[in-house]
């Protein structure tokens, strides 16, 4: 499994390695979350879909992913923005574009988010699928901040 990085898997490193822990002194991710060694962490990652069209995914670079697709020139998934979950949509005289922001999979109460109990804008809990090399975005149908096993 390829996994790309985020500023939430890696608060661990970063906080130890900003007070002078030595990396060395660190455990790799694998076995600090008790996975096997097949999962491999990327910061981004380019695969090509089954259409033979090219999709970027990365964490986060631009609350704007359609952006983010024009820089690239090819389809492009993020998921940092919690509070977003879109496709959007570009062409050329080639080819047709998309974005797509997915929402997240955490619950914005939990005490790992504490720091936004006092956002305005609430977290959508959502995945994303391509098939046939083209985004949906799937909600999830929460009540009292818990997914209660539908998706719309």
């Amino acid at each position: 499994m390829t996994l790309v990085d985020s500023n939430h898997s890696s608060l661990v490193y970063r906080r130890a390695l900003k007070y002078g822990l030595p990396k060395a002194y660190l455990k790799h991710y694998n076995e600090f979350l008790g996975v096997g060694k097949g999962w491999k962490w990327v910061q981004d990652l380019t695969v090509t879909l089954n259409d033979g069209s090219r999709c970027f995914f990365t964490h986060g670079m631009s609350a704007n992913v359609l952006q983010v697709a024009q820089k690239y020139g090819m389809h492009t998934v993020q998921g940092h923005y919690h509070s977003k979950a879109s496709i959007q949509y570009f062409s050329n005289p080639d080819k047709l574009v998309w974005g797509a922001q997915t929402g997240c999979l955490t619950n914005q109460d939990s005490l790992a988010f504490s720091y936004a109990k006092n956002f305005k804008d609430r977290f959508i809990m959502s995945s994303l699928v391509i098939v046939d090399g083209q985004p949906r975005i799937h909600p999830m149908v929460i009540k009292n901040g818990k997914w209660i096993g539908k998706i719309v």
